[in-house]
């Protein structure tokens, strides 16, 4: 099957992803600021056929670009790949059928689900410094607010999963993010219910910050164990004291413990890193990948690191850098790169293009001293000690 057009993806067909506030997007790199609706609205299917999974679907089928499909858009303008691109070659056996079925008014009447990102709620242990309270309850709190986001409003997470149970026979993969999703309840559902029906053969994939492999009475290690495709996708932007700085909450020697319990007890899991790339880590990220490859947290021969450069809040951004720190910290990536060569190589060429696409913005720099300095106070830390390559910057 040959993908129909440069702005279709097979993704309003087969999927939906929710928020823990209830709020639906076309998938996790949409644009959040465009909501395309809220799964308290309705039944899933209604929300599956509003009119802006209809508009969305007619565009794409028309070749006319989506206004909440930028971050692919982006992506692929800088020379990388991109959530579309993966999406379509992961399901292409479905793309025939999709353009087949889809009625004139962008309607799908047989609503399947092959692949599932739901975030049950925002509880997390951490307070990411590119996060905030709506992915984490540890933010919401630190803002005064213990609201925990559990589709409260209309739609609870019991009524919401019996929405979603019937669709698990159909569902490919899964995937756990958050929140931490090793803290979620429904997350070990999900995984009995899989279990218990012999479906132990589908795909889990997480973005998790291993800071935990057991909840309650359940051991997360035990469970996987009866799964053939799991892949853990560790947010690790940094290692040591610059890792507990950038993911508040980190305790970097249970973090290295949990990792290679795992590698231990459990060796089928695909353990990799995903890796939020902003201002504070960009000049070490070097030192952080020869660390990962050093230390053994990772299979040296199948690393495949994923670098996600940072797009919001801007005041995080590579474009801090000034036009000449942008060329030279390409140049040195590249030079790294080549050194490297296999995946890693590959991986980085998506930082080097960002790089390469960015130009410095002279008008965040106050938002980012100014929001470094609230929040170093607030949390007790220090950003210019643990970032000195930074120090110039980060002063008042």
């Amino acid at each position: 099957m040959t993908v129909p057009n440069k702005t279709f993806c097979i993704l309003p067909w087969i999927h939906l992803y929710a928020n823990p506030d209830g709020t639906v997007l076309p998938c996790c790199v949409g644009d959040w600021q465009q909501s395309m609706g809220n799964v308290q609205d309705g039944s899933l299917k209604e929300v599956f056929n509003n009119e802006s999974f209809k508009r969305m679907r007619k565009n794409m089928l028309a070749g006319e670009k989506c206004s909440q499909c930028t971050a692919c858009y982006r992506d692929e303008d800088s020379g990388n790949s991109s959530f579309r691109k993966h999406s379509n070659e992961q399901f292409e056996k479905y793309i025939d059928n999709a353009i087949a079925t889809t009625n004139v008014d962008g309607t799908i009447d047989d609503f399947k689900l092959r692949y599932l990102d739901v975030r049950w709620s925002n509880i997390c242990n951490f307070k990411c410094r590119s996060c905030g309270p709506l992915y984490s309850s540890s933010w919401a709190q630190e803002h005064g607010s213990e609201k925990i986001f559990t589709y409260a409003g209309g739609v609870n997470n019991d009524e919401l999963y019996k929405q979603f149970e019937p669709h698990f026979d159909t569902i490919e993969e899964f995937y756990f993010a958050g929140g931490e999703p090793l803290l979620t309840d429904k997350h070990y559902d999900i995984l009995e219910y899989l279990i218990e029906h012999g479906r132990t053969d589908v795909k889990l994939r997480y973005n998790t910050n291993m800071s935990v492999l057991k909840y309650k009475n359940k051991n997360v290690l035990d469970m996987w164990k009866k799964f053939s495709n799991v892949y853990i996708g560790a947010s690790l932007d940094s290692w040591g004291p610059r890792a507990e700085y950038i993911r508040h909450g980190t305790i970097w020697n249970v973090v290295e413990q949990n990792i290679k319990t795992v590698r231990e007890q459990a060796p089928h899991v695909d353990m990799q890193t995903n890796t939020v790339v902003s201002i504070l880590n960009i000049k070490t990220l070097t030192e952080f990948i020869d660390y990962m490859l050093e230390s053994g947290l990772v299979d040296v021969k199948n690393y495949s690191p994923h670098f996600y450069v940072i797009m919001n809040p801007e005041f995080l951004s590579l474009q801090l850098l000034t036009d000449k720190e942008l060329a030279d910290t390409a140049k040195k990536l590249t030079e790294y790169a080549n050194s490297k060569g296999g995946n890693i190589k590959q991986s980085l060429q998506t930082v080097i293009n960002g790089l390469k696409s960015t130009q410095h913005n002279p008008t965040i720099i106050d938002k980012f001293k100014i929001t470094i300095d609230y929040y170093d106070r607030k949390r007790k830390e220090d950003g210019p000690l643990t970032f000195p390559e930074l120090e110039e910057l980060m002063e008042e």
